[in-house]
């Protein structure tokens, strides 16, 4: 186009096409880093785009002195700003809001060339001259590829560039892109004159142009400065509220308990809290900027990089979001046992992993404490068990030795007491009878031994059970003060007895017998002075009480009393004095009941043994019935089955004596056999337990039952402690009878079976 530029108006459309790439550049970059209004923020860099372009441009056009005077249309200039503004947004907008592709940056950067283009020529179509424009198609071209060109370094710069000396960077190199296709397209334009005509001005601007083209640039560096200034504020704003929050986030860290360290994706320290400095031996200043695996003891340091590298390929994670328990490495070249979290977050493009570490050094010795604890126990618990199972051994086998011991020593006595009773009949009046006497004695007493010894053997074995009924404690305690009080006072003393209307719940039997135990070991064990029998109530109880004066026991002596065949002052063993079975049968009978005994005594003083048994609303006492008169002792045919002939033939002659038919045998098939032969049913059977070839009364009994066909009383003698045999013939529902038992007792039981 023929004419010249001037000089100073071509020098300001550079200005302002670099400025306004730079603010369009400036304010991209705000918009891909705010957290909101990035729509808003891309919509001002675009119009700051289009702004710096058209400005350029039309500046650039007023820039060029010609003798041909032109005024521009006001309705092609406008379009032609709208056109820069637009296709600058369309660009940015294109390739902010697509995911990068393969052809998304050339054809959004060959769009926004076309819309420069168009504005270009556009804002040439609205010069109006005395003169028609004419084009040169190879420079056109030239323009439109400089156009499209610039338009894609643009778009590529504005999502790049991160710094400000990329970003100046960019707005030279586009603002000389624009500024070339301007001017090659100023340059393809040539006029062609149509002669004198005037020139229709009435439309047109009717400034001069470089004034036009000064206020243009004016107003397009105010805009675009302000446009600038607002994004410096808000980044100002922004690097305030991010200074505030990094102080905030430093502080939280910084003050935490446990190490928290920063890392990127390569595995390189970004942030180093105190409490890692402590954990660790390092400071910050060492560690930022270092590979987070010199944290690590080997092999686990060497393998991080790879397993980082694996994650960015792949996403698989192992540690990510996930805690678990690994190992640390000091600065001094120790390690010690960690709890790792690691979480991942972003800031823009990066990726950053925050790990939060817990020292577990005393957690793990704690649990190392608790597991050997735990072992200990467990071992001791076996030993325990072990020492349990041996005691319960030694008390089988005391309680079998006790049995066998039992067994043994009453067949012989019971052989004693038959032939005892036998000739205290034919020595009556005879010089020997004294001696019959005193072995009649000695009898009672070993029978006493005996009979103690199995009360604890059954209370062991568990197969007396308690028959549990309410009942007046009065009568019972009264029939045993009377019955004590003769044998108080031939030893010298006085037995005392508080009546009582007091009732409770309990076995009176069981009970009697605790009583009973009490009196007597008072008796035996008082030399002077009185006893005492009493029952005092005791909110919801009854307290059942024997003092006496005698010697007392010592304190330390209180629970060893209760055991068996403990006996403080008797060292020589005195038979007359006990056995030192009463208290232990007292402990275990009281147990059974549920009641409670407890001991008060003091050497030299006396003690007082007292029992605690529940206490019950008192009911209205029965009138006494008359005695019904005693019937006869029925006689009949006696089966007496025991292998032991001496025992056998001594019962033999007391049941003839008493008036009895007896049938004799050493076994079940003797007996069955002379049954057979008498053709006589029989009215009782007495039957020894141990029979010869291993079997049992029990079974003889049921072999004479088979006989008979019916089931006849039957007596079972034993001389065996055994629990397990005295539970076996109480289940039988046969009289159970011990060896060795008196004559008048062995008549009495006979004659109520039969």
């Amino acid at each position: 186009m023929p004419g010249h530029y001037d000089p100073l108006l071509v020098a300001l459309s550079f200005v302002v096409a670099v400025f306004g790439g730079y603010v369009a550049l400036d304010l991209t970059a705000q918009a891909r880093t705010a957290e909101r209004r990035r729509s808003l923020w891309l919509a001002a860099a675009a119009l700051a785009l289009g702004v710096g372009i058209w400005s350029m441009h039309f500046i650039g056009m007023l820039a060029l002195r010609m003798d041909t005077p032109v005024s521009y249309d006001i309705g092609l200039t406008a379009l032609s700003f709208a056109l820069a503004v637009g296709v600058s947004g369309a660009g940015l907008f294109a390739v902010a809001r697509t995911v990068p592709r393969r052809f998304t940056l050339p054809v959004a950067g060959t769009l926004t060339g076309l819309g420069i283009v168009s504005m270009h020529y556009v804002g040439m179509a609205g010069m109006q001259m005395a003169a028609r424009l004419a084009y040169h198609g190879g420079l056109v071209a030239a323009s439109v590829a400089i156009a499209v060109a610039a338009s894609t370094a643009a778009l590529w710069l504005a999502f790049r560039a991160t710094r400000l000396w990329h970003r100046l960077g960019g707005a030279l190199v586009m603002g000389l892109a624009v500024v070339s296709m301007h001017y090659v397209g100023m340059a393809a334009a040539h006029v062609e004159p149509h002669g004198h005509a005037a020139v229709d001005t009435g439309a047109g601007l009717a400034l001069s142009t470089p004034l036009l083209a000064e206020i243009t640039g004016a107003g397009a560096l105010l805009l675009l400065s302000l446009a600038l200034a607002s994004s410096l504020v808000d980044r100002w704003l922004a690097a305030e509220k991010s200074a505030e929050q990094e102080a905030r986030y430093r502080a939280i860290v910084d003050t935490a308990v446990d190490p928290i360290v920063v890392v990127d994706e390569m595995g390189i320290i970004q942030s180093f809290n105190r409490a890692a400095e402590t954990t660790f031996g390092y400071t910050a200043a060492e560690m930022v900027g270092v590979n987070v695996k010199i944290l690590m003891p080997d092999p686990h340091g060497p393998l991080h990089d790879g397993y980082l590298a694996r994650y960015r390929r792949t996403g698989e994670r192992r540690i990510i979001g996930i805690g678990r328990e690994v190992e640390g490495r000091r600065k001094d070249g120790s390690t010690f046992p960690l709890d790792l979290s690691v979480a991942e977050w972003r800031a823009g493009r990066r990726r950053f992993f925050t790990g939060i570490m817990r020292d577990i050094t005393r957690r793990k010795v704690a649990e190392d404490a608790l597991r050997t604890a735990k072992e200990e126990a467990e071992l001791a618990r076996e030993e325990a068990l072990r020492a349990k199972d041996r005691a319960e051994r030694a008390d089988q086998a005391k309680t079998k030795f006790l049995a066998a011991a039992s067994h043994d020593l009453r067949q012989p006595l019971q052989s004693l007491f038959f032939f005892a009773h036998a000739l205290s009949d034919k020595l009556q009046g005879h010089p020997t009878a004294d001696l019959l006497a005193s072995m009649t004695e000695s009898l009672d007493g070993l029978k006493t031994l005996l009979d103690s010894l199995l009360d604890v053997s059954k209370l062991d074995a568990g197969v007396v059970r308690p028959s549990v009924t309410e009942f007046a404690l009065g009568p019972l305690l009264d029939r045993l003060a009377n019955e004590y009080a003769p044998r108080a006072a031939d030893a010298g003393l006085r037995l005392r007895f508080v009546p009582t209307r007091a009732w409770t719940r309990s076995d009176p039997a069981l009970l009697e017998r605790i009583v009973r135990n009490l009196i007597e070991n008072a008796i035996r064990y008082t030399e002077r002075g009185s006893i005492l029998l009493g029952c005092r109530r005791a909110g919801g109880t009854l307290r059942i009480e024997v003092a006496d004066t005698g010697i007392g026991i010592p304190e330390s002596k209180h629970e060893e009393v209760f055991q068996e065949f403990t006996q403080l002052a008797n060292p020589e063993r005195d038979r007359r004095k006990g056995l030192g079975l009463g208290l232990a049968i007292v402990k275990r009978l009281a147990a059974l009941l549920g009641h409670t005994v407890t001991l008060r005594s003091r050497p030299g003083v006396g003690s007082a043994f007292v029992l605690t048994v529940p206490a019950v609303h008192p009911r209205a006492m029965p009138r006494p019935a008359r005695k019904a008169p005693t019937r006869a002792a029925g006689k009949g045919l006696v089966v007496v089955v025991d292998d032991d002939a001496i025992i056998l033939l001594s019962m033999r002659a007391m049941l003839e004596e008493w008036g009895y038919d007896v049938v004799a045998a050493m076994s079940a098939d003797q007996a069955v056999d002379s049954l057979l032969s008498l053709g006589q049913q029989p009215n009782l059977i007495v039957a020894d337990y141990r029979l010869r070839e291993g079997r049992t009364g029990l079974q003889a009994i049921r072999d004479i039952y088979g006989v008979c066909g019916v089931r006849v009383p039957a007596v079972v003698l034993t001389g065996d402690t055994d629990p397990e045999r005295i539970a076996e013939v109480q289940q039988s529902g046969h009289t159970l009878v011990h060896k060795p038992i008196s004559p008048t007792m062995l008549r009495d039981i006979i004659t109520a079976a039969a």
